[in-house]
């Protein structure tokens, strides 16, 4: 694969405007042997394989795996056949848009990434929130899935360009293990397993790097996702702290009031009401709009004014 000649911070700033517009993400499984293509791309997609593999040929190169826990990027013009594992489905998460802004030169740039790299718990993390914005329909109107998609597609490029200061192995490894499990029971034990070092030494790492210790990051991460769900969803506050991995909603309460100073009940009204508020402002004509009207009834043009 060809080697990406320019760090990011040599690209002109018009091309740093690339951004993407008329976003989707969407959760898709691929049954076992299924296959995509030959299709001729139209728009720019990012794939996070959650589970399975699949095999990605584009055009005349040589064809690439993309196993679970990694992610691709596919770019418009190219020719593309995919295939998927025979033995089991395939899980993954599909963002796609079209590229705004792309320059020659950010073309070539892009042209010349390596298309895959592995998932880290932020590029995970950004996926996972634009498919909750989809489909909890707080997109904004396309805006805000748009940005999640941009930042998606920037995270991927700038993970390339700094990766000599990416986080040590066994935090990421750590950390994605909270994100996709954060409803479980997790305990040090358990990070440090996945993680593949020693409790201590994943504690002395998180402190190093974070300032903070796994099982903090885990309970942060937990209240985090249960504000998320108050303030996105109408479930119930019970099935919010399950969700989030508490085992009762008074821990949870509490949790919440300690990080917003609000109960989880009010914090859901306060968010619903400004909501609202601006729901009902965008909708509300201007004082003078409203004076304007009524003159214009009590006194209606003439027919020779047009």
């Amino acid at each position: 694969m060809a080697r990406v000649s320019k760090p990011v911070s040599g690209i002109d700033a018009v091309s740093r405007r690339l951004r993407i517009v008329n976003s989707v993400v969407r959760g898709v499984v691929h049954p076992p042997g299924s296959r995509i293509g030959p299709r001729v791309q139209s728009n720019v997609q990012l794939m996070l394989i959650h589970a399975g593999t699949m095999v990605v040929n584009v055009d005349d190169r040589d064809p690439y795996t993309v196993p679970a826990g990694q992610m691709c990027i596919l770019l418009p013009g190219h020719t593309e056949v995919i295939g998927f594992a025979e033995g089991a489905e395939t899980r993954q998460t599909l963002v796609r848009g079209e590229l705004d802004e792309l320059t020659p030169q950010m073309n070539r740039w892009l042209e010349a990434l390596r298309p895959t790299r592995p998932l880290s718990s932020a590029l995970t993390y950004m996926a996972r929130e634009a498919l909750i914005t989809e489909q909890t329909r707080l997109t904004a109107q396309g805006a805000l899935v748009d940005a999640l998609a941009t930042a998606l597609l920037w995270r991927f490029i700038a993970e390339f360009e700094n990766l000599p200061a990416a986080l040590p192995a066994p935090i990421e490894d750590a950390r994605l293990f909270i994100h996709r499990n954060v409803q479980n029971d997790i305990d040090l034990t358990a990070l440090s397993t996945v993680a593949r070092v020693s409790p201590e030494h994943l504690v002395r790492l998180f402190r190093e790097h974070m300032n903070t210790t796994p099982m903090r990051y885990l309970w942060d991460r937990r209240v985090t996702h249960g504000i998320e769900l108050l303030t996105s969803s109408g479930l119930p506050v019970g099935s919010i702290a399950a969700c989030s991995g508490f085992k009762t909603s008074f821990h949870f309460a509490r949790k919440v009031k300690e990080a917003t100073g609000l109960s989880p009940t009010a914090l859901r009204a306060r968010n619903w009401s400004q909501h609202s508020t601006e729901a009902n402002d965008d909708q509300r004509p201007s004082q003078a709009t409203a004076r304007t009207k009524a003159r214009e009834e009590q006194n209606p043009p003439r027919k020779d004014e047009g």
